[in-house]
């Protein structure tokens, strides 16, 4: 409604148009309104984002300690993995599905950068990302064909 007031302002008073530019349309259709009413654009239940974390994140042959990683969405994640186990030892997040009908993704995923490659024993590796902005849980394992007996983890994204 207010950027159809400035479009008739502009044609009543076209030297009102040349002297602003035309920059009184960008007031009126702001990025943060068209985010608000994006379909694909999740609510955030706690108001809370962007608040970067440093997690620390040991694996051995039998488990990922501890378990359950917790970070706000979309902050700057530095994940830090010791491989404390006998064997080499990854670390991937599997994705998220988001079954909607609004035509937005139907699944929503960590990062590539957030995937750390097989690392050997006694090594440590760091790595910094984003995290999701659909909140919700997200499994966390090691790709490694032979860790079938290496228990998975959780990643709460609130």
């Amino acid at each position: 409604m207010k950027a159809l007031r400035v479009l008739v302002l502009f044609r009543r008073w076209p030297l009102l148009s040349l002297l602003l530019g035309g920059g009184a349309l960008l007031v009126a259709c702001s990025s943060s309104d068209a985010k608000k009413n994006d379909a694909c654009t999740p609510d955030d239940a706690d108001g809370i984002i962007d608040e970067p974390i440093t997690a620390q994140l040991t694996v051995t042959d039998t488990e990922f300690v501890p378990k359950i990683l917790t970070a706000q969405n979309s902050s700057q994640v530095t994940l830090k993995l010791k491989n404390a186990g006998t064997r080499p030892h990854g670390f991937v997040v599997a994705c998220k599905p988001t079954p909607n009908s609004d035509g937005c993704p139907m699944q929503s995923c960590f990062p590539s950068e957030s995937t750390i490659d097989p690392i050997a024993p006694d090594d440590e590796l760091t790595v910094t990302f984003v995290s999701p902005l659909v909140e919700g849980i997200y499994d966390f394992h090691s790709d490694v064909p032979e860790d079938t007996e290496l228990a998975p983890g959780q990643f709460i994204i609130q």
